[in-house]
């Protein structure tokens, strides 16, 4: 359909889809797509329209005004996300054109919250193809007529989400101590759990003081280093149970603990029962 909207170039084009109950529980949809070219004085302001806001901007300046944020701008390989269940306000005085797309679904407030926590809204591409080429691959989708799988589509909202994310991650690797130093931290982990840890050690794994190494890598997993490192020792203490028959004293020096007392202490105050009792509930699930 041709966008017929005051300020919006002739030729822009826009669909509207309506999704499935299976679709609504279990996957990502789109609602709207479209391709705009909007003039110099464009403004939108909602104060909800249920549901998230994807723009890959191609040329121009938008202007964006999210409820409790400070104006941001995006500009030509920016791509914006906005939660429409919130009030916004986006517009151009200088005018732009952009790829967008609402969209919905079981797992999109996930997303967006994952990407906005990392990224913020407007998020600053190295490069935007990969974003372009999967959020172009849902437009040509409605654009060709052709009917259209919901599960393909669901796929390429979470490609185009995930290449967003990549791409914003590759931004911030390109900073000494970026999610490249943080993946070489966590591989360090991976391979040497089991040996005794200083976050001097792990830290130098990202050329990074043990302060900053500690804020960058909560923020990139969720947890900070001696969390993950204790995951990763419960998560192979576990493993062990259910697959060897070694003692509960070898698989706490196997899995990097100093002694089976304290090996026991966490792992029931994590899994909320001792080792021995996980070992006998996975032997009576088989």
């Amino acid at each position: 359909m041709l966008s017929s909207e005051p300020k919006v170039q002739p030729g822009s084009d826009y669909y509207l889809y309506t999704a499935s109950l299976t679709a609504r529980e279990l996957l990502l949809y789109p609602s709207i797509v479209g391709h705009f070219a909007y003039e110099p004085g464009y403004l939108i302001h909602r104060q909800h329209f249920d549901n998230f806001l994807l723009m890959l901007i191609e040329d121009g300046v938008c202007d964006i005004l999210l409820h409790g944020n400070q104006p941001m701008t995006a500009r030509r390989g920016d791509v914006v996300l906005i939660d429409c269940y919130a009030e916004h306000q986006y517009g151009t005085q200088k005018g732009f054109s952009c790829l967008w797309m609402h969209f919905d679904g079981r797992m999109a407030r996930s997303w967006y919250e994952h990407i906005i926590s990392r990224l913020g809204n407007v998020i600053r591409t190295p490069s935007g193809q990969s974003v372009s080429y999967h959020l172009g691959q849902i437009y040509r989708l409605f654009q060709s007529g052709k009917p259209a799988r919901e599960s393909r589509m669901s796929t390429e909202i979470e490609l185009t989400l995930a290449a967003l994310l990549d791409c914003g991650q590759a931004a911030q690797s390109d900073h000494p101590g970026g999610s490249d130093g943080v993946q070489n931290a966590i591989a360090y982990i991976s391979a040497h759990f089991a040996e005794p840890l200083q976050l001097q050690t792990l830290a130098d794994q990202c050329s990074l003081s043990p302060y900053y190494f500690s804020r960058l890598f909560a923020k990139e997993t969720g947890m900070t280093p001696h969390q993950y490192i204790l995951e990763t020792r419960i998560a192979s203490a576990r493993y062990y149970l259910s697959t060897t028959n070694l003692s509960v004293k070898e698989i706490a020096y196997l899995t990097g603990f100093t002694d089976e007392s304290s090996f026991c202490s966490t792992f029931r105050k994590r899994e909320g029962e001792t080792p021995s009792s996980y070992r006998n509930s996975q032997s009576a699930s088989h």
